[in-house]
């Protein structure tokens, strides 16, 4: 049964793995086996994310990438393939949120939030398809959120951005499946993240936001790491083009 969890000899590329939710991911993965490229736009946070993932045995290393600009993708890519290896494992994790009435959002705004929660995950895994296809496998992780589920006031741009996610996982998944390449997505409910923790820090709105969940608690960033490794390992090989919610059963219960 282990071997079945095993990445060992495994190349992962993780965006976003400076901190929360990304950083537990690329530490996951790295505890299990892979050599983890961890990308950020914080090329220190990166490194420190690499650093702790080295101390247990695996290589790894920090990349600067901006996910919203392709140039920056095809160069990491590329980077990333020179000095780990091909990769084997993608993991879509860099994301913005933006709440604000959508009668106000501007342009820029609705774009950036598309540019970065979805362009980007597309430009990724077209990237990194072509070395999969021709080693006849790979994993690819779009990590979503409940938000793409639901309608949310003030959320307008993020809630779409997150729903187009799960619709370009399934049609990735569907399209490169005879390539023994699989593709899910993975949404996560509230997490003990920056924007979270400051809003449960008021007692009214902890109540208001725990009052939502089934499990009557938030989670933590290390439960979303061995989700992420059952989808990354062969565990998983008949699975893709799915979403698993980790949501502590809010989306069945909103």
């Amino acid at each position: 049964m282990p071997d079945w969890f095993s990445l060992k000899g495994r190349v992962a590329l993780v965006t976003g793995a400076s901190r929360g939710i990304g950083r537990a991911i690329a530490l996951a993965l790295g505890a299990a086996g892979a050599d983890v490229a961890c990308c950020a736009r914080s090329m220190d946070q990166a490194e420190k994310t690499a650093d702790e993932i080295r101390r247990h045995g695996t290589r790894a290393g920090g990349f600067r990438l901006d996910v919203t600009r392709a140039a920056e993708i095809d160069a990491a890519v590329r980077e990333v393939g020179t000095t780990l290896g091909p990769v084997d494992i993608l993991v879509n994790n860099a994301g913005i949120t933006l709440e604000k009435k959508t009668v106000e959002v501007t342009d820029e705004e609705w774009e950036r939030v598309l540019a970065t929660n979805l362009t980007s995950m597309f430009r990724l895994a077209r990237a990194v398809a072509p070395v999969m296809m021709a080693r006849a496998g790979g994993k690819i992780i779009n990590i979503g959120s409940m938000y793409g589920a639901l309608g949310v006031p003030r959320y307008a741009a993020y809630c779409a951005s997150k729903a187009a996610v799960e619709a370009l996982t399934r049609c990735l998944g569907a399209e490169w499946a005879r390539h023994g390449i699989q593709v899910n997505c993975l949404a996560p409910g509230y997490m003990n993240t920056d924007i979270p923790r400051e809003a449960l820090a008021d007692e009214k709105k902890r109540a208001l936001f725990l009052s939502k969940v089934p499990a009557r608690r938030i989670g933590e960033p290390e439960e979303v790491g061995p989700l992420v490794v059952y989808l990354a390992s062969a565990a998983s090989d008949f699975m893709t083009g799915q979403t698993v919610y980790l949501d502590g059963g809010q989306t069945t219960a909103w």
